[in-house]
C-alpha cells in the first residue's frame, strides 16, 4: 500500500451539451495530467445535460477513455440512464486502465433532483488504500456524519466528493457550511477528503459557489475560489493519516454512539 497520493479536484463549469462537456473534461483533465498526478477529480454534472442522457448519451463509455488515456484513476459524477430506464445520478471511479472500480448512486437528493435515489454506500480497495465516493448532498447535510461514522467503520481513508456547489441561500452563509462542514468530517472521522465543485451557472435557478476543497491529514487544505475555474493540487500524506488515526482516534475518541435519553424538565 503506498504512502502518499498526488491528487487534483477540477472547478468548472457545468456543461449544457455532451460536445462541450467532452472538450471541458479532456481540455482540463490533460492539464492536470500534465503534472505528476495519480487521481483527478470532476464536479458532479461533469459531462453531459439530462437532454443527452435522454437521447442515449452514455458519459460512463467517454470518462472511462479519459482515466485510460491519461494514465490516471479519474472520478467525478454525472447523471446516467440504466438498462430499465430509470435515471440515476451516477458517481464514478475509474482505474488508469478505464476499468470501472466504484459506481455510486446519489443517496441523499434535492428539491431540485429528478433521478431515483441511491441506497448504499460503496468502498472499494485500491493501491493507495480504502476509498470511498458521495455525491454533494451526500456528505453535505445533517446526518452526513453518520455517513462518514459507516465509512470510517469499513476503514476508509479517502472520500471522493464530486459536488455542484450551488449557493441555495446566495449568501457567505452556504460557502462557510460547506466548507467547515467537510473540514470538521475530516478532522472527527480522520480522512483525507476531495471535493470538486462548480462554478458559474448550472441546471438550476441558482448560481454554483466553487470553493473546491482538498482535505489532507492534519487539517491541510486547498481551497479554490467563487469564481474561476481552476485545478486544485496537493500530496496527500496517507501515512500521517494513518499514524493520527493510531494516536488519538484509537485512545480518545469513543468507539460507539455514547447511549443517552433526553429527559424533560419543565
Amino acid at each position: 500500500m503506498k504512502n502518499s497520493l498526488k491528487v487534483a479536484a477540477i472547478q468548472a463549469e457545468v456543461p449544457f451539451s455532451w460536445q462541450k462537456g467532452e472538450e471541458q473534461v479532456r481540455r482540463l483533465v490533460e492539464k492536470a495530467a500534465s503534472k505528476p498526478v495519480d487521481l483527478v477529480g470532476l464536479p458532479e454534472d461533469c459531462v453531459a445535460p439530462k437532454e443527452d442522457i435522454e437521447k442515449g448519451y452514455k458519459p460512463l463509455e467517454f470518462l472511462s477513455s479519459v482515466a485510460k488515456n491519461n494514465s490516471i484513476y479519474l472520478f467525478g459524477a454525472n447523471l446516467v440512464k440504466e438498462k430499465n430506464g430509470d435515471l440515476y445520478n451516477i458517481g464514478f471511479l475509474f482505474d488508469r486502465k478505464g476499468k470501472l472500480l466504484l459506481k455510486h448512486r446519489k443517496v441523499v437528493l434535492t428539491p431540485l433532483s429528478t433521478t431515483k435515489p441511491g441506497k448504499n454506500l460503496e468502498v472499494v480497495k485500491t493501491e493507495f488504500g480504502i476509498l470511498s465516493l458521495l455525491i454533494c448532498k451526500d456528505a453535505f447535510h445533517k446526518y452526513a456524519a453518520w455517513f462518514f461514522d459507516k465509512l470510517r467503520r469499513a476503514e476508509v481513508e479517502l472520500v471522493l466528493v464530486p459536488s455542484l456547489s450551488i449557493n441555495v441561500s446566495n449568501s457567505k452563509y452556504d460557502i462557510d457550511l460547506w466548507v467547515d462542514s467537510l473540514k470538521a468530517l475530516s478532522k472527527w472521522f480522520y480522512m483525507a477528503i476531495v471535493a470538486p465543485g462548480t462554478v458559474g451557472g448550472n441546471t438550476s435557478s441558482f448560481s454554483s459557489f466553487g470553493h473546491a476543497l482538498i482535505i489532507g491529514a492534519a487539517g491541510k487544505i486547498a481551497e479554490g475560489s467563487g469564481n474561476k475555474e481552476e485545478i486544485l493540487r496537493m500530496t496527500l500524506n496517507l501515512n500521517l493519516l494513518r499514524d493520527s488515526r493510531k494516536k488519538y482516534e484509537s485512545e480518545w475518541e469513543p468507539k460507539d454512539v455514547p447511549k443517552t435519553r433526553i429527559e424533560t424538565i419543565f
